[in-house]
């Protein structure tokens, strides 16, 4: 007998969330197959709010039944944490459960899916036999949508001061439509840069992005629609004091570059090459702390996008922070992509779309939300690929496709090995009828 499919609209807790793991045009695939498809409407009847970015007319065109009830269902697709009071029993759920880390937030929700002896398959986990990723879409668009917004927060940061500048008229990322949209307002800015300058009341505009990976290039696509040159750690010092006004810098560091050997450490380090530091740094983590006393005098903004996990050296503690802005108060705002709390950044926390931004006083350790004149203004939306929803979904949609068919044929009632997914979808099943899989033995421990 064949699966029956269910695709869930997301929760009213997940603010300004819309997008879709599978779009219109897979779900049009999945009826193609041969599978009956149920989707939960998009408006939400609890308080009316819109949680999909794709009309539910366009899955009823593709011929699926949109109904508020998916208890038929027995594979059901969602994007993030299902709020745990929907978990039905003996289902097999996909979404990103952001557990496999031991996060304290979704233990329970973990805890529920066994107690329902229900089958997860994270999509964070989806990876090859060298365990690097598959479904990456989102940390593109989170780089593009975190810049966007970061930049917005350094014209409100500017404005409050008093300080007319060329970020003034950027938007937050949610008010446009696209990435196409945003480009207009990006261009626009950039020819007020070249014409009239950045600010001569502030240093010239540094903007350094921390990591080299997926979301950083997301991010660095959207700074380089601006007048943008890009320089080198050595060449810090130097453009900070003398650089031109007409455009803006970024600096993007590796990890080598962020980080330091601990003094004592130094003597056993020479002659590696780039590729022997990282892999030296991610073998002996405790060798290292950070080295943004460095750096964080001369930049304006600071892009955090690098993965973190807690036996690594935070980028920025509380202490260094402390210490650099009490002599120093070039840094405005910090956009946090990543957004771990607590995390590499020691002072950040999740914020919303509708409440992105915080503002962090280093010297005394507090905080307050929204923007102040002063402090340090951090934008740590921890969802930010649903401002642009459609262009996220449609991304993310077709990096799933490939492993679609299997997902939705295979079998569900018996053992994991001889279920028909393929190797990569296996790898990120988390458990499977509500026990643990080998690979995640480990998360036992989180539920009790």
């Amino acid at each position: 007998m064949k699966n029956i499919i269910g695709i869930l609209r997301e929760g009213i807790d997940k603010h300004g969330e819309k997008r879709t793991a599978v779009t219109p045009v897979n779900a049009q695939q999945i009826i193609d197959w041969g599978y009956k498809l149920l989707v939960e409407p998009a408006i939400d009847p609890e308080n009316g709010e819109i949680k999909r970015a794709f009309k539910d007319e366009d899955y009823v065109k593709a011929g699926a039944v949109i109904k508020n009830n998916l208890s038929e269902a027995n594979v059901i697709f969602g994007l993030k944490e299902i709020n745990i009071n929907k978990i039905l029993p003996e289902k097999t759920y996909l979404f990103f459960s952001h557990t496999h880390k031991g996060q304290i937030k979704n233990r329970q929700l973990l805890k529920n899916l066994v107690e329902n002896k229900a089958t997860l398959i994270d999509y964070e986990l989806i990876a090859d036999n060298n365990n690097r990723r598959l479904i990456t879409a989102f940390t593109y668009i989170a780089g593009s949508a975190g810049m966007v917004d970061t930049l917005w927060a350094l014209g409100q940061k500017l404005n409050l001061k008093g300080i007319e500048n060329p970020f003034a008229n950027i938007t937050q990322s949610i008010n446009v439509k696209n990435l196409v949209h945003i480009k207009d307002l990006l261009d626009k800015a950039g020819e007020k840069i070249k014409v009239e300058g950045t600010p001569e009341t502030i240093p010239p505009v540094i903007c350094c992005i921390l990591g080299k990976g997926k979301t950083s290039t997301g991010a660095q696509q959207i700074l380089d629609m601006l007048p943008c040159e890009e320089i080198t750690l050595d060449k810090l010092s130097s453009v900070y004091a003398g650089g031109s006004r007409k455009k803006i810098y970024k600096l993007v560091l590796e990890v080598y570059d962020m980080y330091k050997l601990k003094e004592k450490y130094k003597k056993e380090f020479t002659g590696y090459n780039d590729n022997d530091k990282l892999n030296h740094y991610i073998k002996n983590p405790d060798m290292y702390e950070s080295n943004m006393e460095r750096i964080l005098p001369f930049v304006t903004v600071l892009m955090n996008c690098i993965i973190w996990s807690n036996e690594y050296p935070r980028v920025l503690t509380n202490d260094l922070c402390k210490k650099n802005y009490s002599g120093n108060r070039t840094l405005l705002v910090i956009g946090d992509v990543t957004c771990d709390p607590n995390g590499s950044i020691e002072f950040s926390k999740e914020t919303w779309i509708d409440n992105p931004v915080y503002t962090y006083y280093p010297i005394n350790e507090t905080f307050k939300n929204g923007f102040e004149s002063d402090g340090i203004t951090v934008m740590a939306v921890t969802n930010l690929p649903c401002e642009f929803s459609v262009d996220a979904s449609e991304k993310f949609s077709n990096e799933l496709r490939p492993f679609l068919k299997d997902i939705i044929s295979a079998d569900y009632n018996g053992a994991l090995s001889s279920s028909g997914l393929p190797e990569p979808i296996k790898n990120a099943a988390i458990m499977w009828k509500g026990i643990f899989t080998e690979k995640y033995k480990y998360m036992e421990e989180y539920i009790y």
